[in-house]
């Protein structure tokens, strides 16, 4: 009989949270700008940036999860452009961005320069020209009346090692913690509106799943299910548009934000699982994967206090499918309080410490599902800023609710010159115990390098 996998994708999901270092944009929507840098002066009407990236990632140990890559070998050899146009006219603001990437890897392989290992053709595929769209709107403001139109990242929670109230953004999945938080998310269609600063309401458009790896990549978070008999059926959202509201209160030394959102969850929920029979032996013919509805109500508190800056958010969640303990099962619909507390701490010259711990509680939970009633998260980070703040060194160490796996991640970024930076990093995935939702990426460690050019 098949022996029937853990399904994984709840670790994926967790995974690109927790090891990500959040830097959360200061406007009115809180928008995050995913890959461009700081806006330039503006000294007319129409203004232009972009940058050319390479990424050359090399995975240092042989995944045994059944990806294509068995052995230690390059993962990415990627080139990407990014291009960003701006115009102003009174009070009207028009933004058009958006990146065309290649990784040259499938070219190497076909070209035989590089033999490290073939490609599916989904891989192929994923790894030739593909443009997607950046922050891309239309601004109107009049008064204490702003509006915005158009593809935002929309950034409404900071917490690293779970999710409590960022649930509006769809992020990229394809490499999980290889990247800063702010890398992975990204824009969904969405129009915004902000009141004096302090009332935000979000109606968002058919937003899609996050960006998941394709088949038979390193952390394909369906992997369990290549390979046999089972036909994966894969389904959009019941409902098209998501509701969001936030208001936002400031006091001297304190931000306090209020949210209350309706959304279609971004990662996929096993809705149905058919069993079939072959040779007297049942076996998983066809699993159906859908998003579900989710609905949260929260909020954000930052408190400053000399070197201190003590955060948390709680919200509670309904609508949230767990898996069963057997995997035959569909996921049921769950209540959960999610909730952080965390700690920067500024006091030491250059260096920023951050700690924070999380805690998912299950309202409704009951026997038998595949995860804890009550699961506790960590982070702990610290980034140090030398060489005249050209050079950023950070370490950090997640543990994923629940115990289900361990992500540290050491890093480098210089800051060359205003045009040119270098980055280096080093992620590895720690999970010893095979009922360890991480456990099916243990092996997936890799070295990254970037190099960046402005223009």
């Amino acid at each position: 009989m098949m022996t029937i996998h853990r399904f994984p994708m709840a670790a994926l999901a967790a995974a690109l949270v927790t090891v990500s270092l959040p830097t959360l944009a200061e406007d009115f929507f809180g928008e995050v700008e995913t890959d461009a840098p700081a806006e330039p002066v503006r000294e007319s009407p129409i203004q232009w940036l972009g940058w050319l990236q390479h990424k050359t990632a090399y995975g240092y140990r042989a995944p045994e999860n059944g990806a294509s890559r068995d052995q230690a070998d390059l993962t990415r050899f990627e080139t990407q452009l990014y291009g960003q146009v701006t115009a102003d006219w009174s009070d009207v603001r028009l933004r058009m961005a958006g990146s065309l990437s290649h990784d040259w890897l499938p070219d190497l392989f076909d070209a035989e320069l590089w033999t490290g290992y073939a490609f599916t053709d989904d891989q192929f595929e994923a790894r030739q020209w593909q443009f997607h769209w950046s922050d891309s709107y239309l601004d109107w403001q009049n008064g204490d009346l702003w509006v915005r139109a158009g593809l935002q990242t929309l950034a409404w929670g900071e917490a690293d090692s779970l999710i409590v109230t960022d649930v509006l953004a769809r992020r990229d999945q394809r490499w999980p913690g290889q990247s800063d938080l702010e890398q992975m998310r990204l824009p969904v269609p969405a129009a915004t509106l902000n009141w004096a600063g302090h009332f935000d309401l979000a109606l968002l458009g058919w937003t899609g799943t996050d960006r998941y790896p394709a088949e038979y990549d390193e952390f394909d978070p369906l992997i369990a299910w290549r390979g046999g008999p089972t036909t994966l059926n894969q389904q959009d959202p019941d409902q098209a548009l998501g509701y969001a509201a936030r208001w936002t209160g400031n006091w001297p030394g304190t931000d306090l934000r209020v949210i209350a959102a309706d959304v279609n969850d971004t990662q996929y929920s096993l809705t149905d699982v058919t069993l079939g029979m072959a040779g007297g032996q049942p076996f998983v013919e066809r699993v159906t994967l859908q998003p579900q509805r989710r609905q949260i109500i929260g909020f954000n508190l930052q408190r400053a206090l000399g070197s201190w800056l003590f955060k948390t958010e709680q919200a509670w969640h309904n609508g949230v499918h767990l898996a069963a303990e057997d995997p035959t099962q569909p996921w049921s619909d769950h209540q959960q309080w999610r909730g952080m507390i965390a700690a920067d701490y500024t006091g030491i010259a250059n260096l920023t410490l951050t700690g924070e711990v999380g805690v998912i509680h299950t309202l409704d939970w009951r026997d038998p599902l595949a995860v804890d009633e009550t699961q506790l998260s960590q982070s702990l980070r610290a980034r140090w800023t030398t060489w005249n703040d050209q050079l950023d060194l950070t370490a950090q160490a997640v543990n994923l609710p629940g115990n289900e796996g361990v992500i540290t991640r050491a890093e480098a970024d210089w800051r060359a010159s205003d045009h040119l930076s270098l980055n280096a990093s080093v992620v590895e995935y720690w999970a010893g115990d095979e009922e360890q939702d991480l456990y099916a990426f243990r092996d997936n460690d890799a070295v990254v390098f970037g190099v960046r050019y402005g223009f």
